[in-house]
């Protein structure tokens, strides 16, 4: 009797073995691969965080770099356009400036122009008037003209000379302060007192002394050509 049952028993005891053995072994390795597979979440949790800390930090800086340098060019711009404006607005007033002092130069030279031509107008006729009024041969003593003047000479260099001997025989090689005048203004034989020529006769006549000029006498045709022509005043001596 215990003979037969020692085979069943081990029979038995066998099978109980390898029902629990990979039930207990399954529950290790389910165990185990829990346990690695939680440790790699957390590592791969970690790496992701850093990943993102790395990239929010760098996104960070590489904004602000590119806000620095959107700054910057934009102070460029401005600063541009501002020297561009400013140049602008000089170039403006400096013409504006230069139109101002043309215009002022033109009316400045045209006053003065009219006030030179009122100024000669105004002598000659009062020269005419003067030589209207006054009796047929004779202009009274002290009495003055503005005239205009020019030069000859009795020098041969002088193409427009007029000889040594005056309308009146006046020899300009011995006497050589002479004034041709127009006998209708001031008659000839009138003591002349010239701006800038000094006391005279007036003895000659010319082609060109009509009205309100005088010709003095140079003994030299440079000294007509310093003398030029000119505005004078004439004084009547006698």
């Amino acid at each position: 009797m215990r003979i037969r049952l020692i085979p069943t028993v081990l029979m038995t005891g066998v099978l109980l073995a390898a029902t629990i053995i990979p039930v207990y072994a399954a529950e290790n390795q389910a165990e185990q691969i829990v346990i690695n597979e939680q440790v790699m979440t957390g590592e791969a949790v970690q790496d992701i965080s850093n990943s993102f800390m790395t990239l929010a930090v760098e996104g960070d800086a590489v904004q602000s770099a590119k806000d620095k340098i959107a700054a910057k060019e934009q102070a460029i711009k401005e600063a541009k356009e501002k020297a561009e404006k400013e140049a602008r607005e000089k170039a403006l007033r400096e013409k504006a400036e230069r139109e101002a002092a043309e215009k002022a130069a033109r009316e400045q030279a045209e006053r003065e122009a009219a006030e030179k031509a009122a100024a000669e107008q105004a002598a000659k006729e009062q020269a005419e008037a003067q030589a209207a009024s006054a009796p047929t041969g004779q202009q009274p003593a002290g009495q003055t003209f503005i005239m205009e003047s020019t030069a000859y000479s009795s020098d041969p260099a002088d193409a427009l000379g007029g000889g040594t001997v005056t309308a009146t025989g006046q020899n300009l090689l011995t006497n050589p302060m002479a004034v041709a005048v127009d006998p209708n203004v001031i008659p000839l034989g009138t003591r002349l007192y010239v701006e800038g020529y000094g006391e005279a006769i007036a003895s000659d006549t010319g082609g060109a002394i009509k009205g309100n000029i005088v010709d003095v006498h140079f003994p030299t045709y440079e000294q007509c050509v310093q003398w030029g022509r000119r505005q004078v005043k004439v004084t009547i001596l006698g």
